[in-house]
C-alpha cells in the first residue's frame, strides 16, 4: 500500500468514514457488474457480505475476496479470522455471467487494544520536600492509539464526576489530590482506569507565642516562661526554630525561660512540604528590680529649704522643696508620688522629681516618696522630720 493510500486509510478510520475505491477500470454503463459489500467486525472475526453487488444486464457468478493478509476467499457472504490486529485492505472482485469483472475495496480495522494514556506534570517533580509541591501544578494528558485512534479521554479529581479532557488541568489550591484517567478509542476499546497522586501545600505554617504573664507599658516585671506553638493546615509542622538575642538558631523542644534584661526572640516554623514561616521577631523586656531613690531633706537642719548643718534628725523651719533623686537601669522611671503623713500631695513624671512643701506644720511628720518604673515596680522611701511652718492654709 503506497503512502498516499495509507494516509487515506488512516483518515477514513479516524473520522469514522467509509472509504471505498471506485470500480477498478470498468464502466458499469457498458454492462459491467457493480462490486459493493458490507462487513461486521467481532474481535478477530469479520463477516463480509457482498449482497449489495449487482449486475444490471445479467447476474454475478463469482465473488472473490482478497482479505489483505495474504488470504483469499470465495462466496457472497463469508467469514474470515485475522491472526493479528491491523488495518487491512479488503478487495472484492465480482464476475458476471459474461465474464465481466469489477472490483472495490474497503479498509477493515482489527483493533482490540485500548489506547494508552500518559500524564505530564509541570513542574515535572515535587518542588518541596517529602513529595510535596509548593507551587501550582499543571497536568496534561496524552493519549495514543495506533489503529482506530483516540476518541475521548476522561479524568476525575478526588472521586468527583468524570469529565472529558479538553486541555490542561491546573491545581491551584492546597490539598491531597488523586487524579484518575482513562481513554477510549474509535472502536470503543476502553483503557483500564489509572491514577496518580499530587500533594500540594503552598500555605506557610504559623506560630503562636505564649508568654506567662501580661506586660505593662511593654515591660514584664518577672522571670518569664515562653511557649511556642506551631501549626500547619495540611502537610504538618516539621520543625520550629528559635534564637534569643542574635544567637544560634535551635530547634524548639520545651518552654523557654527569660530573665531580667532586654531581649529579642526570633522564631519561625517549617512544614513537611518545605514551606518556611516568615521570621517572627519579638522584643521582650523584663525589669523586676525596683528603682533606686534617695530623698531630701535628710538628716540635717533646714531653714526655708537650705541645709544649715547635718544632724541625726531632720528639722525643718519654713517651707522646703522635697526632692527625689531616683534612677532605674532598665524600664526607666515613670513617675514619683509625694505623701505627707500618708496623704497624697503631688506627683512628678519628669525630672527633676520634686515638690514644694509649703503648708502649716508644727511637730513630727513623715515624708514619703513612692517611685514607679515603667514595668510597674515601685520603690518607697520615707523620712521622719520635725517641721515648723507658721503658714496657715
Amino acid at each position: 500500500m503506497n503512502r498516499i493510500l495509507s494516509k487515506l486509510l488512516a483518515f477514513a478510520l479516524a473520522t469514522s468514514m467509509l472509504f471505498v475505491l471506485p470500480s477498478k477500470g470498468n464502466d458499469v454503463s457498458d454492462g459491467f457488474p457493480v462490486a459493493d459489500f458490507t462487513f461486521e467486525v467481532d474481535g478477530y472475526n469479520v463477516t463480509f457480505n457482498a449482497s449489495m453487488s449487482y449486475d444490471s444486464d445479467g447476474f454475478i457468478v463469482n465473488y472473490t475476496w482478497d482479505f489483505g493478509d495474504g488470504s483469499i476467499g470465495y462466496g457472497e457472504v463469508i467469514k474470515h479470522e485475522y491472526a493479528e490486529e491491523g488495518i487491512y485492505e479488503v478487495w472484492l472482485t465480482v464476475t458476471d455471467n459474461e465474464s465481466k469483472t469489477n472490483s472495490t475495496f474497503k479498509a477493515v480495522c482489527i483493533d482490540l487494544t485500548p489506547p494508552l494514556t500518559e500524564y505530564q506534570l509541570l513542574p515535572p517533580s515535587p518542588t518541596g520536600k517529602n513529595g510535596w509541591y509548593v507551587s501550582k501544578v499543571k497536568i496534561e494528558l496524552f493519549a495514543y492509539d495506533e489503529l482506530s485512534g483516540v476518541k475521548y479521554t476522561y479524568y476525575s479529581i478526588n472521586d468527583g464526576g468524570w469529565m472529558k479532557y479538553t486541555g490542561a488541568i491546573y491545581l491551584e489550591e492546597d490539598g491531597n489530590y488523586t487524579i484518575k484517567y482513562y481513554s477510549i478509542d474509535n472502536y470503543l476499546n476502553q483503557e483500564e482506569e489509572k491514577s496518580f497522586g499530587i500533594k500540594l501545600d503552598m500555605d506557610k505554617p504559623y506560630t503562636i507565642c505564649n508568654i506567662s504573664q501580661s506586660s505593662y507599658n511593654g515591660w514584664y516585671d518577672d522571670i518569664l516562661l515562653i511557649s511556642l506553638e506551631a501549626y500547619d493546615n495540611l502537610s504538618g509542622v516539621e520543625n520550629l526554630y528559635y534564637r534569643i538575642d542574635g544567637g544560634i538558631y535551635e530547634k524548639y523542644v520545651e518552654n523557654l525561660t527569660l530573665y531580667e534584661g532586654r531581649h529579642v526572640l526570633e522564631y519561625f516554623a517549617m512544614d513537611k512540604a518545605g514551606n518556611a514561616e516568615r521570621l517572627n521577631r519579638k522584643e521582650i523586656n523584663i525589669d523586676k528590680t525596683p528603682p533606686e531613690v534617695t530623698i531630701s531633706p535628710h538628716k540635717g537642719f533646714y531653714i526655708f529649704g537650705r541645709k544649715i548643718i547635718s544632724s541625726d534628725i531632720t528639722f525643718i523651719i519654713g517651707n522646703i522643696t522635697i526632692v527625689a533623686e531616683c534612677s532605674d537601669n532598665l524600664a526607666g522611671v515613670k513617675e514619683v508620688e509625694f505623701y505627707i503623713d500618708g496623704i497624697y500631695k503631688a506627683n512628678s513624671s519628669s525630672p527633676p522629681y520634686e515638690w514644694l512643701w509649703d503648708e502649716f506644720s508644727l511637730g513630727s511628720h513623715e515624708i514619703k516618696v513612692i517611685v514607679y518604673d515603667k514595668a510597674g515596680n515601685k520603690a518607697i522611701k520615707t523620712e521622719d522630720v520635725v517641721a515648723i511652718n507658721p503658714k496657715w492654709i
